[in-house]
Order: structure tokens, then C-alpha cells, then sequence
């Protein structure tokens, strides 16, 4: 849920202190006992990390602060360095992740962002923490919702950064989305604590860095315009999670999702409820079964929908997934294309098509992980009695040794040998905590 605005934030200027953070944090309910927090070393997020230290120490958990090193600066690593050690003064673990490899000649921001979210995610998944902490302020807010709006989206767009968000089974939490830059930096003025500058801070080729120029014209003749955009953006994002709650309601009405082999939809049920809260409901199964980190685009969501209502039966693709419809009824199941075959060693634990967390133990034979495809369908189906339609089997992970299926826990088959765990990718998707496949993992 995105925290409520308190009626004095606007005008609270000044250094953070643990009382407010602590209000900061309530809406987010950070449950487990092990957090995140991401630290580049500027002054937004090592603010953070210093609250976070307090607040976890007064709740009774532990922190760990992730620096990544893009490694596109000659003095990146000699910073994340002096991050650390500004970080163990105060207490507080820290971990340097790396990005390795060749970086692209164009689209370096974008890059490093999917890098960066990609190493901390990871991170927080190898050692189980389920909650990572982001220093996104009401700054970021407002060039958000200038960015977003320069660009069309539509009220859900406009709804800003969430203070929830999900990426591979690790909840995102942003409890600074209300709090101006400058009361960072008082916070850290106060504690003595200097930080680093990013010189990309101040890069006019970059979107982000255009939009923050034009806020700061803006706010030279209108100081209170970067509050209110921010305020609006806050406001939509109140909104869109209002049509979530509603959302999640229509999804346990009118979906029976019980596990990824795929959802039945009551389409009596689905066209009773408003449109927009359809949209969502209808755009989360997709986005689950399909294992896709973003919902589908508002124009073909909406198409599947008016399609989906009519009189008309048959079959239909969106987002990865194949919508079959008939008598009133809809099911839903992953597209039997593009489906991956990766190497997983021994002892080793990944994500498989954005759908399931599959993990082998050590001491096993060299092998990939698959679909179980048509070739496995036509031999297990004659040595065993199959839990699920043909189409949804072949789409589901399998165990390949020397290219012969040998385990495929889905469908009965598993071996002393060859164990193979699969587990259901936790894809928080409506109202953040209001729905998900259960899952173990992570």
C-alpha cells in the first residue's frame, strides 16, 4: 500500500529522525527478520541506510547495505570501498556487487539499471531476504510523473513509483517516496556523514536528468509545482491501489488460480465487475501465468477483454499466454513457444521462465532444464496417470540429462538420482501482499 501523507510532510523540513522513519516504515510492514538496503554512496541512500540501521536495530532485525559497482567509472571501485567503510562505522554489513562483462555503447542508464536490480535481487534471493529497501524520494516522484507524462501514459503510468513493488519473488520497499532530496541531506549533515556525487547526476543526456533541470525551472518561479507534482502522483497512486483491493477481490470471485499449470476465469462473474478493475485482474493472471514481470499494454488487454465478454469462442494470445474460451468459461495457460532450456549445475538454484524457482542438489548429474515438451508428454502419459491438460504439461520444467527427460516433478516423475525441486515463483501481483502463488522459496 502506498503510505498515507501525513498533513505536516509537506511542510517538514529538516533532518529525519527515528520516530518518523519508524511512521515512514509502518504502512510497509516489514515482516522477516533480514533486510536490504541498496547504497550507492549518494546522499538519498546512505540516508536511508543509517534510519534503516536504527530502525532495525530498535525492531529486533539485521541489515545488510548492497552497493553495486557498474564499474563504468575509473574511481567506481575505490567508492564503493569508502562506501563500505562509512558503512562499518556505523555498524552496518555491506556487500559490493559487481557488474561484470561488456557494457552496451547505447542505452548505458537503462543497462545499469537492469543490472543493478538484477544484482541486488539476486543477492537478496541467494541469502534469503525477502524485503530490500530503495531510496526513491519525492524528487524521483515528480520526475516520474514528468516523465511519464511526456510520454502518455495512462492514469496507472501516472501513479507514480509504488512504495511496494515485486521483482522475482523480492518486495521492493521505498518508505522515502514523501520526503524531499534536502531533508536527506540535512539528515546526514546532522550525523556528521558526508557521501558520494554521481557526475551522471548532472548528464543532460539522460531523461531523468532533463526532467530534474525543467522541475528546478519550474520550482524557480512556482516553488510549491515539485510538492505537487509529487502530491499528484502520491494521489493516483492512492487510486490505483483502491482499484487493486477491488481487483484482488474479483480475482478470488472469478479466477481459480491454485498453481502455475494455469487459471479458469468465470466470465459471468468478470463482466458484472467495472472495467477497470477487470483490467487489473484480468492483466495479473497473464502476467503470472506467462511468468512476464510487466503487464500486458492497455490496447491489447482491452482488445482479449471485449473479446472475452462477447458471444465469440475460440482461442486467443496475449503476454505468452493461450486463452481458450467456451461455454462461459475461459482457462488460461502458458504459450507453448519460446520456452528456455538453460544449464543448471549441481547444486545450483534458478529462475525458469519467470515461473518457477527450480533448484538441484549437489552431487547429481550435469544437465539443463527444459519444457517438458511433446517428446516428454508422449512418454510420461503412457507410464503415468497426468494431473493437467496436455497443453499446460508440456509448457511445465523438466530435468534433461544427456537430452532424456528424467524428472518432472509437475507430472510424477522424479528419480534418486536426478531430484529436481520446483517451486511456484512468489509473483506478488494485485495489492502487493493480497495475492500471490504460495510458494516456499526465496
Amino acid at each position: 500500500m502506498e503510505p498515507q501523507e501525513s498533513p505536516n510532510r509537506a511542510a517538514a523540513t529538516g533532518p529525519i529522525d527515528n520516530a518518523e522513519f519508524a511512521r515512514l516504515m509502518a504502512p510497509l510492514a516489514a515482516g522477516p527478520c533480514h533486510l536490504a538496503v541498496a547504497v550507492s554512496g549518494g546522499a538519498d541512500s546512505l540516508a536511508l541506510a543509517l534510519l534503516a540501521a536504527e530502525w532495525v536495530r530498535q525492531n529486533r532485525r539485521t541489515l545488510t547495505a548492497l552497493t553495486v559497482d557498474h564499474g563504468l567509472r575509473p574511481e567506481s571501485a575505490d567508492e564503493s570501498r569508502l562506501v563500505g567503510s562509512w558503512l562499518s562505522a556505523h555498524g552496518i554489513a555491506h556487500a559490493v556487487l559487481r557488474w561484470d562483462g561488456a557494457k552496451p555503447a547505447s542505452g548505458v542508464q537503462a543497462a545499469a539499471r537492469e543490472a543493478r536490480y538484477r544484482l541486488l535481487v539476486d543477492w537478496c534471493r541467494s541469502n534469503a531476504v525477502s524485503n530490500l529497501l530503495l531510496a526513491h524520494h519525492a524528487g524521483d516522484q515528480g520526475e516520474t510523473f514528468v516523465l511519464r507524462l511526456q510520454r502518455g501514459s495512462g492514469a496507472r503510468g501516472l501513479a507514480g513509483i509504488a512504495a511496494e513493488s515485486e521483482r522475482d519473488g523480492v518486495r521492493l520497499l521505498r518508505p522515502l517516496l514523501g520526503v524531499p532530496k534536502e531533508r536527506l541531506r540535512d539528515t546526514l549533515r546532522a550525523a556528521g556523514q558526508p557521501w558520494v556525487e554521481d557526475p551522471s547526476n548532472d548528464n543532460p543526456r539522460y531523461g531523468r536528468v532533463v526532467a530534474r533541470r525543467n522541475l528546478a525551472t519550474l520550482a524557480a518561479v512556482a516553488p510549491d509545482a515539485p510538492s505537487r507534482l509529487s502530491a499528484a502522483a502520491q494521489a493516483r497512486g492512492q487510486a490505483r491501489n483502491s482499484v487493486e483491493e477491488k481487483a484482488v477481490r474479483l480475482f478470488g470471485q472469478a479466477i481459480d488460480l491454485t498453481s502455475l499449470r494455469g487459471g479458469t476465469i468465470d466470465l459471468a462473474t468478470l463482466g458484472a465487475a467495472e472495467q477497470d478493475t477487470v483490467e487489473v485482474a484480468l492483466a495479473s493472471l497473464l502476467r503470472t501465468v506467462g511468468g512476464q514481470r510487466y503487464a500486458p499494454g492497455t490496447g491489447p488487454l482491452q482488445r482479449l477483454l471485449r473479446w472475452l465478454l462477447s458471444a465469440q469462442e475460440g482461442s486467443r494470445t496475449l503476454h505468452r499466454c493461450v486463452v481458450h474460451k467456451r461455454q462461459g468459461r475461459a482457462t488460461v495457460c502458458r504459450e507453448d513457444r519460446n520456452l528456455p532450456q538453460v544449464e543448471l549445475a549441481p547444486g545450483e538454484r534458478t529462475i525458469w521462465d519467470g515461473r518457477f524457482v527450480v533448484e538441484r542438489p549437489a552431487g547429481t548429474d550435469p544437465g539443463s532444464i527444459g519444457a517438458v515438451g511433446k517428446a516428454g508428454w508422449d512418454n510420461l502419459r503412457e507410464r503415468f496417470t497426468i494431473p493437467c491438460r496436455r497443453e499446460v504439461a508440456v509448457t511445465l520444467p523438466g530435468l534433461f540429462v544427456d537430452r532424456v527427460l528424467v524428472a518432472a516433478p509437475d507430472l510424477g516423475l522424479s528419480t534418486a538420482r536426478n531430484p529436481l525441486t520446483v517451486l511456484p515463483l512468489p509473483r506478488q501481483t494485485l495489492a502487493f501482499r493480497a495475492f500471490a502463488v504460495v510458494s516456499g522459496a526465496g
